[in-house]
């Protein structure tokens, strides 16, 4: 696998868990573990966006559609 090829990411909720499949490969974590590998892979894609010296802003949103009424 190259670092130049797409790969297939997912993450899913199942009960308790939070499941995060990267290519074939599948992780089951309870929900306090994946709220902290999220703070740490935010964190160090902040430094590896100010270490490529891209200062723009750049906002997003992810949301359960299905709940709009």
């Amino acid at each position: 696998m190259s670092i130049m090829q797409p790969i297939q990411f997912a993450v899913r909720a199942e009960g308790e868990l939070v499941v995060l499949r990267i290519g074939d490969s599948e992780l089951k974590m309870g929900y306090e573990t994946a709220i902290k590998l999220s703070q740490w892979l935010r964190l160090r894609g902040k430094q590896a966006k100010k270490a490529a010296g891209d200062m723009s802003r750049h906002w997003s949103a992810i949301g359960v559609l299905d709940s709009l009424e």
